[in-house]
């Protein structure tokens, strides 16, 4: 009897042992984390899909003006961590990516998060000047239809102040636009080797500039050299919304 209690209490200890130092818990799934984000694009290649293919996913479109050579987009991979990005080059080029986002609730999911590089930066490049309103990433949110769309934007210049904003328009002043400028040369290959997460309440922003919280929205991404001559580049590795809540940037991580 006296065998058997050792046995019976030696075994106790050696499970609770085992549980304090982890090996006997789990991985506690946090099924309550992707109620945080209303949508999310992580730019995954398609499957059967790599880098030579050069594609876009899902149902991502690329968009020009009239006349003007088309900026490139495709997915890449950095070889370093494996990860995967969407990639932008405009060689005197002006282009966009553009998918419209279904089902989203703006004011329940309020927040924009993002991941963003920029490689090369169009020269001089000021988007205060419409002769030189080139960037080597701007990430737009809009609503409308083919006679008006209105839109905010962030923007990685060149020359532009940080924190400057502006209004302007495109398409013959079927697109209007409330610009931000996030970043600009100062941070050109500072951050993570380069790279800035970023935060911005778009509800909100779009609230203060049009007046109203779109029912329904597009995502854009465009890289513009064209005005300047030059070139640009960037890259972004993630971008969604999310709610307002701390917690929920954990999930905006790939």
């Amino acid at each position: 009897m006296t065998r058997k209690i050792l046995a019976l209490l030696l075994a106790t200890l050696s499970l609770l042992a085992m549980a304090d130092i982890g090996i006997e818990k789990a991985p506690t799934e946090k099924k309550e984390d992707a109620t945080l984000v209303g949508w999310m694009e992580n730019f995954n290649f398609p499957q059967g899909k790599t880098e030579k293919d050069k594609v876009l996913p899902g149902k991502w479109e690329i968009k020009t003006k009239i006349g003007t050579a088309a900026s490139k987009f495709y997915i890449k991979e950095d070889p370093s961590t494996k990860k995967t990005y969407l990639f932008m080059d405009a060689d005197k080029e002006s282009g966009s990516v553009i998918l419209e986002i279904e089902k989203l609730d703006i004011k329940k999911y309020p927040i924009l998060r993002w991941k963003w590089k920029a490689d090369i930066l169009p020269t001089k490049g000021d988007g205060r000047n419409s002769d030189t309103d080139d960037q080597a990433i701007s990430i737009y949110v809009g609503t409308g239809s083919i006679f008006i769309k209105k839109t905010v934007s962030y923007r990685w210049d060149t020359e532009t102040p940080k924190n400057a904003e502006g209004q302007c328009s495109y398409g013959a002043g079927t697109i209007k636009i409330k610009w931000h400028t996030l970043r600009n040369k100062e941070d050109f290959e500072k951050g993570d080797n380069g790279w800035f997460v970023e935060e911005r309440n778009v509800a909100e922003d779009f609230k203060k500039a049009w007046g109203f919280y779109p029912e329904s929205v597009y995502v854009s991404i465009s890289c513009n050299s064209q005005y300047t001559g030059s070139k640009g580049a960037a890259r972004l590795e993630w971008i969604g919304f999310a709610k307002s809540d701390k917690d929920s940037k954990e999930n905006a991580q790939k």
